[in-house]
């Protein structure tokens, strides 16, 4: 069967669009916030890899390092903070964007993020707007990094 005219075009551009998503790891010890962050990524086009201990992250992106094309981690887990976890990930694949999610930005201090290596910040609750702006201009900033090519 040989598919012509406006189906032919709108099947190619949904093809390619699935391929063209983004695949983003999320790490949040707290199960809904995850799930909602992991939801508003999917209905912004991207493909969200969900966490919610940060061991099993660690280990899931270390296997395939080239399959994540950024991570979103929250500071403040039981097991690890956000900005180790962060910067152990950029041992693995030092070019990934990072966004470091947290409750309490006061006490989150601007050397020791700088140090973990996290590109931006977002504070709780993480808007979607706010979300959008800040990954499309990590994303798109990484794409022009003559360094990636």
């Amino acid at each position: 069967m040989k598919l012509r005219g406006r189906y032919r075009s709108l099947i190619l551009y949904w093809m390619t669009r699935a391929r063209m998503r983004y695949r983003i790891l999320v790490v949040d010890d707290d199960e809904i916030v995850s799930a909602l962050v992991g939801e508003m990524l999917d209905r912004m086009g991207y493909t969200p890899v969900v966490c919610t201990k940060p061991g099993d992250a660690l280990t899931l992106f270390s296997r395939s390092p080239g399959t994540f094309d950024a991570v979103i981690v929250d500071e403040i887990m039981p097991d690890m903070r956000g900005t180790e976890l962060a910067a152990k990930i950029l041992r693995i694949k030092d070019d990934i964007p990072i966004i470091l999610t947290t409750g309490r930005g006061d006490t989150l201090s601007l050397e020791k993020i700088r140090k973990s290596g996290v590109r931006a910040t977002l504070i709780k609750p993480v808007l979607r707007e706010w979300l959008q702006k800040t990954l499309a201009g990590l994303l798109k900033q990484r794409k022009q990094d003559p360094k990636d090519e």
